[in-house]
Parts: C-alpha cells; structure tokens; sequence
C-alpha cells in the first residue's frame, strides 16, 4: 500500500532538529533611527535683498533630497551642500499672500537615499524685502544717523542729520557712494530726539532749517554750509516757500531770511499793532491763486470762558518792520478746555479745524474770506463737517495735491477727501471704513506723505517722564486709503527706525544700523 509523503518515516535526530527551530524565534528586524534635520536663521528678522538660513542633516549615509517649507507650504527643494547648507532665499521665492513681513515658520524636511525622512521644527522669522542695503562700516557704527533728511535722488543721494559726539553736538552729510566718509561740521546747540530738520526750500537748491525746541537753530545750504546760527529759544519753525523761515518764540512771530535778518515781526503783546491771539497752528505762505503773497496765521484768543479762534492775513513782501495785517477772520467761540488743529489748502481759501469731543474728534472745511463764523448757521462758511472720527486727535496733513487731508490721533489713521465737489467730500475713504492703526500699544510719532496717494506712519512705545520722545520702531504704509494697508513692518530687539523721501519722492529708511531702500509701494502691491 502506497504512503502520503507526510506521512513518511523522519530520523529522530532531524525531529530534535525541526523542535528547536520551531521553539526559537526568529532575530528582531532593526529599523534605524530616522534622520535629524534642523533649521538655523541668520536673523530672526531680515530687512535686505534676501534671507539667508542654514539647514544641517545628520543619519542620512547619503541625502537624496532636501526641501524648505513655510508652514506646510514647499518654497523650493535645496541642492544638499554639505553641513551646514547655506541656503539664501530671493525676494520672489517667497508668497506674500498673507501679507509683507508677516511672521513666517520655515522648516526642513530631509530624505535620504534609503527612504527615510524628517522634518525639523519650524523656526519663526520675518523678512521685508527691500531693493537696496547700504551696510555700517563696522558692528558697532550706523551709516546714518537716527533722524535724517535726503538731499538728491537716484544714485547721487545724500543724507543729512545730528547726532552727538560725546558731549559735542555735529550735523552729519553721508554720500550713499561713500558712506564711511561722512562730512560733518559742529554746531553750537545740542541735537536730541526733538531736533527737526526741514525741506529744503526752494526744492533741490535752497535752504534747510535746523532747530531744537528751546535750544536753538540754523539755516544750511545747498553745499552744506552753516549759513546763520542762534542759541535763541525757539518755539516753532516753518518754512517759507523762498526759504525764509516763520519763527514763534515767546515773543511773537518773526519772518527771519536764511542770514538771520528779521525782514518783520509781529509780537503778542506790547507793540502798535499785535497779534490777536497765540498761535493755534503752523503759518502758511500761500504762493498761487488768489490768495498768493499772503501769510495765513491761525491764532486763539483765550478768555476765561471762551476761546476765540481766527485768521489773521498778513502780507508776505511787506517792508514795514511791524509787518502789515491785510485781513482778519473770525473762525469760531469754543470751550477753553477744547483743543483744536489746523491746517489750509494750498491756494489759502479753506482752512480744516479739527476740534475733539470727549472721545471723538470732528473736522469742519472753513471757508476763508467770509464775514461770518465756520458755523452751521452759516454754509457759506463753514462748508462742511464730518462725522465723528474715533480717537483723540493729533495732526490735519493735507496730502494728495491737496485734495485728501490726514486725520490722524494717536493711535488710529483715518483719510478723508476733501476734493471740492467730490461726490465722497468730507467723508472718511479708508478701505472698509477701518483705521490704520499701529501695533498694540504702540502710537503714531511720524506722519510722512509719499507720491501721489500713498502715505507712511512711523509708529513707537508712548513717551514716558523718562523716555518721552522714543525712538520709532514700526512702520505702516498705504498706497491709496481705499486699498488699505499695504505693509507694516516692525523692528525687534531693542532697534529703532526711521524714514524719509528723496526729492523723487523715493523713500529710504533707517532700519536699526543699515540704511535700505525699499521697493515702490507700486512694487510692493505686485508681489501681493
């Protein structure tokens, strides 16, 4: 009878065998770890041209692939350089549909040749990127100073500021060509955070202003020479189309030429024929229309229960020493306790008051040359008033060739129109009606009109008893009120910032101790 194979007969040494094999289990497959993988950031935050990062990789005998994420999206694979792999990222490989220099969390991932990979934990960083970087000489210089202006354009721009030096006040002139080489001149009255230095007037071959609150003043030219120099307490400075300058002192107003001469004066008190008030804004030398050859001063006259605000018209070119008063307008009776901004347009026939309620502010267009008050009661004077704008106001900026006004308070940025029979006159055009505002509790220290619409908000901590003039740390830009904000970038570690155009009207700013150009606001709203 035929067998099953199964069945066959085994040697008993062989079955001693197959028992143990069965018994015994089989060795633990090792799987190895997998790859390490890290991100390390030049800066955490990046003011340049690009942003420049290293990746290192460790666990890989060979690495087939390594890639660079923001957050989940892939920026680009990164050919493996070794370790570290320098890795330096281009404006344009970056989106900014977020926004610009909004906080970005890059990460790595690594693959090597046998399959395995990574991520590395994501490194936070922010970069703005900008057309141009002027670096310091050195780690502990700057290449301009704090608060500058620029003189040129283009490729021939200098920029001139104060600073001190030790105890010794100089003014500065760095030529972007050569900015190690700064020239400087000694000036006999202290720089600080409240130095001003004005436009230049006329534009490109005239005069500068420089002044200290309370310290003193001089005039510059062209060729950066001191032309005139005083240690007089000066209270307010504005210049004059032809580059003389306005001066208020405790005094009155004086109209004072770049060589010091007081061509006239009109004081306060005392005198044949004074001023009936103190100032209550900037003078304004009106140069076209109607109105031109003309000084707008606006003046409140306080009472104990009432504040009379009015206009005063003085003639520019008067030789009389006393100067020469052509008109007076009564604008308003407010509270003694109201406060109140000005500001005219450029042909002198609207002046903007802006008045502040308890936790609001209203603005009103005042026609000038009228018998009557800027009241309801009379339209043809007062031609307009807003709304209500939210927030405690600070400053009326015409911009726009005139035909947008700047309301801006401490902590909210609104645009109005103000273009004469607009459809929108009068009203607040800021895109969904909502305020630029600054980071948290950060306010409003600058306001700089750029080109056309768009417009630039320096933004620093409030001022202490301490500290009650810090230093900018924050910029927000508009092109146009009605497309909103366009960027906001904010300095971090203790730096500072600031901003200011060319005669092109190309902006350059200080960003801690470079100097960098950025892009057009043009530019800017293409990579959005």
């Amino acid at each position: 009878m035929a067998h099953s194979p199964l069945r066959q007969a085994v040697p008993a040494s062989a079955l001693v065998s197959l028992l143990a094999l069965a018994c015994n289990n089989p060795p633990p497959v090792t799987i190895p770890d997998p790859p390490q993988v890290t991100v390390r950031l030049e800066e955490t935050s990046t003011v340049g041209r690009g942003f420049k990062l290293s990746i290192s990789t460790s666990g890989c005998d060979q690495v087939q692939r390594l890639e660079l994420f923001n957050d989940t999206t892939r920026i680009k694979q990164v050919p493996y350089g070794g370790n570290p792999t320098p890795v330096e990222l281009a404006r344009d490989e970056i989106s900014y549909a977020q926004g610009l220099a909004v906080p970005l969390s890059l990460s790595a991932r690594v693959t090597c040749a046998d399959g395995r990979t990574n991520v590395s934990q994501g490194q936070v960083a922010t970069f703005f990127p900008v057309e141009e970087v002027v670096e310091p000489a050195t780690a502990n210089t700057q290449v301009v100073p704090d608060y500058f202006v620029v003189d040129g354009s283009g490729n021939s721009v200098s920029f001139i500021g104060c600073a001190m030096d030790g105890t010794r006040p100089f003014l500065y002139r760095v030529d972007k060509s050569n900015p190690s080489s700064a020239q400087r001149v000694e000036i006999n009255f202290p720089c600080d955070a409240t130095t001003l230095i004005t436009d230049r007037k006329p534009a490109g071959t005239g005069t500068r202003w420089v002044w200290t609150p309370g310290r003193g003043l001089l005039s510059l030219d062209a060729s950066f020479k001191v032309i005139y120099s005083t240690n007089a307490a000066v209270e307010n400075l504005v210049v004059a189309a032809d580059g003389n300058a306005f001066i208020y002192n405790v005094t009155g107003l004086y109209l004072v030429t770049p060589q010091g001469q007081v061509r006239w004066s009109r004081e306060y008190t005392g005198a044949a024929n004074p001023l009936p008030g103190r100032p209550a804004g900037d003078p304004v030398h009106i140069t076209s229309g109607t109105q031109a050859g003309r000084v707008l001063v606006p003046l409140r006259e306080e009472h104990t229960e009432t504040v009379n605000l009015r206009v005063v018209v003085l003639d520019y070119a008067t030789t009389d020493p006393n100067g020469k008063q052509l008109a007076q307008y009564e604008i308003d009776e407010l509270n003694p306790i109201q406060a109140a901004w000005t500001a005219f347009n450029d042909t002198g026939t609207v002046m903007y008051l802006g008045t502040q309620q308890q936790g609001s502010a209203t603005v009103r267009a005042c026609a000038l040359g009228q018998t009557k008050p800027c009241q309801s009661t009379y339209p043809q004077s007062r031609l307009w008033i807003s709304d209500p704008i939210p927030g405690a106001l600070a400053a009326l900026i015409p911009y726009a060739n005139n035909n947008r006004l700047a309301v801006i308070t401490s902590n909210r940025f609104w645009f109005m129109d103000v273009k004469r029979n607009s459809p929108t006159e009068s009203r607040i055009i800021n895109k969904d009606q909502q305020a630029l505002t600054p980071t948290g509790a950060l306010v409003g220290r600058f306001a700089q009109p750029g080109k056309d619409d768009a417009f630039f908000m320096f933004n620093s901590a409030p001022g202490t008893s301490d500290v009650p003039n810090p230093y900018p740390v924050e910029i927000v830009a508009t092109d146009a009120a009605e497309q909103g904000l366009l960027y906001r970038y904010q300095i971090p570690g203790g730096l500072s910032l600031y901003g200011a155009l060319d005669d092109a009207g190309t902006l350059w700013m200080r960003a801690g101790r470079k100097l960098v150009k950025p892009y057009s606001l043009t530019e800017y709203r293409q990579l959005r």
